[in-house]
């Protein structure tokens, strides 16, 4: 039992070093981050396969880990999506081969797609958020014509102010009440 115990120390290790990771700031590359929580890999699915791709992204690659490689091509078609291709890949016979009957091996790896994963998901959402533009605060506007005073106090149309500080398009129409107003022998079905 005490080899397992020190698997499942190591196990632990890793794991705390993968949160440690994850409260960081920075966006490490996947390799950064493989060399910096968990053991090479010294297997290539290219070799195994005897693949000479040279499109696909794993090979020649250095990570070892094809499983955690976006766009690889395996089967002869591009898997694009990481999330499309974890299942087939963890039934992959490099995966099986790599990974064995090596049960804290295997709770390893499955650790580190479970993190890849999320740091994908991650970077999904900090690019999503940095694309989203919100309006906050008070806006001084014109009780008159409506328009709005900028930070530079130069007056613009409401519409070019909310377009410029928001992803809303406009499309103009009339009111009814505006209708009776400016087209008083219109009538308005």
């Amino acid at each position: 039992m005490p080899e397992c115990d020190n698997l499942l120390d190591d196990l632990i290790t890793d794991l705390q070093r993968y949160i440690e990771l994850s409260f960081q700031e920075n966006d490490l590359s996947l390799k950064e981050w493989i060399e910096q929580t968990i053991k090479k890999i010294d297997s290539h699915c290219w070799e195994k396969h005897k693949c000479n791709n040279t499109d696909c992204p794993a090979y020649k690659s250095d990570c070892g880990r094809c499983w955690l490689i976006t766009g690889t091509m395996c089967g002869g078609r591009k898997n694009s999506k990481f999330a499309t291709k974890y299942e087939s890949c963890i039934e992959c016979d490099v995966y099986k081969d790599i990974v064995g009957n090596d049960k804290v091996f295997s709770l390893r790896e499955l650790t580190l797609i479970l993190i890849h994963s999320l740091r994908l998901k991650q970077s999904e959402l900090k690019e999503a958020l940095s694309e989203i533009k919100t309006l906050s605060g008070l806006i001084p506007i014109c009780a008159s014509c409506k328009k709005i005073r900028d930070d530079k106090g130069y007056w613009k149309q409401i519409e070019e102010y909310i377009s410029y500080h928001s992803e809303a398009e406009f499309s103009h129409s009339i009111c009814p009440d505006c209708t009776k107003r400016l087209y008083p022998k219109l009538t308005v079905v």
